[in-house]
């Protein structure tokens, strides 16, 4: 799902370029058919929970897809999204789902951690 963002050979320019699309879509299709905020908060919170479930599956199910915990990891934002999607975006699926993936999106790109965006440093001396 938005794993693109945490590789270490994924380009800077690359993720700027897919942070400035996806900000793009969703101011664009916020201003055809606004969200809610009530739902547009919630899009951002299964962002957050994302972020916490990746980090869960490094750490306690140390990144193993064998284990039961990193396939839980791994279901839990997907089942929060499709949970939303189907529960606030019932109307009009297409635009208003679309922009709350983009708005999901965003939360992760703005939360997860900004040393995500500089190169790593070898530490060779």
């Amino acid at each position: 799902m938005l794993e693109f963002w945490f590789e270490s050979n994924t380009t800077l320019a690359k993720k700027i370029l897919i942070l400035l699309i996806t900000v793009a879509i969703a101011a664009g299709l916020y201003l055809y058919k606004p969200l809610p905020a009530l739902v547009i908060l919630m899009f951002t919170g299964s962002g957050l929970v994302f972020l916490i479930c990746r980090y869960a599956r490094l750490k306690i199910a140390k990144n193993d897809p064998s284990r039961f915990l990193f396939r839980v990891f791994t279901w839990i934002p997907l089942a929060l999204i499709l949970a939303l999607l189907f529960m606030k975006t019932m109307d009009d699926l297409l635009i208003l789902g679309v922009q709350g993936l983009a708005f999901m999106a965003l939360s992760v790109f703005i939360f997860s951690p900004l040393a995500r965006l500089s190169k790593p440093t070898s530490s060779e001396s």
